[in-house]
């Protein structure tokens, strides 16, 4: 589906549902195949809020989301981290980085071994503006079994401006 084309679906999306599918579809197409969106609306200087009241969406498998979102490894991503501090797209290289500065904690270093347990070690998250302070959300594109990073940003290159918009435009009617 071409970019106006999605945009139409988008704002003509009668249910989550219709529109996760597709989400997840046309992200597939750029070849970001496992997603994990979250949105809180109770976030403090401290504490994300209730875990009860987050909007998680997601088409990893269920034993990646039992582990990262309900035993809460996901408090350690280093790219949560970053989501929550900035807005737009950051790429995982930022992870490599802080690697090979040293900068990571060993709770993260952990986070990272789960994620390469689950294939989930190239990719870009995506931070959306919020309106409110309490409010925030962003999304998790990992890329699919294969691609290295390297790939990654050469798919953002060419395509990354239409993916953030098609992720922002998601995101804006789910909220």
């Amino acid at each position: 589906m071409k970019l106006r084309a999605y945009l139409d679906f988008i704002c003509a999306a009668k249910t989550l549902e219709e529109l996760w599918l597709e989400h997840v579809r046309q992200m597939g197409d750029y070849k970001f195949d496992k997603l994990l969106y979250g949105y809180t609306r109770q976030k403090t200087k401290t504490s994300l809020g209730d875990p009860e009241d987050f909007v998680i969406l997601s088409n990893h498998c269920s034993e990646y989301v039992e582990g990262f979102v309900n035993s809460g490894l996901y408090f350690d991503a280093p790219m949560l981290h970053w989501a929550l501090e900035n807005d737009g797209p950051g790429s995982w290289t930022l992870v490599q980085d802080q690697i090979s500065n040293g900068g990571l904690s060993e709770s993260a270093q952990k986070v990272l071994e789960f994620n390469a347990k689950h294939g989930v070690t190239a990719g870009y998250t995506v931070s959306f503006n919020s309106s409110s302070d309490r409010f925030k959300g962003a999304i998790s594109l990992a890329a699919c079994d294969g691609l290295n990073q390297d790939d990654v940003e050469d798919i953002w290159r060419e395509h990354g401006r239409d993916i953030t918009l098609m992720n922002n435009m998601a995101h804006l009617k789910r909220s």
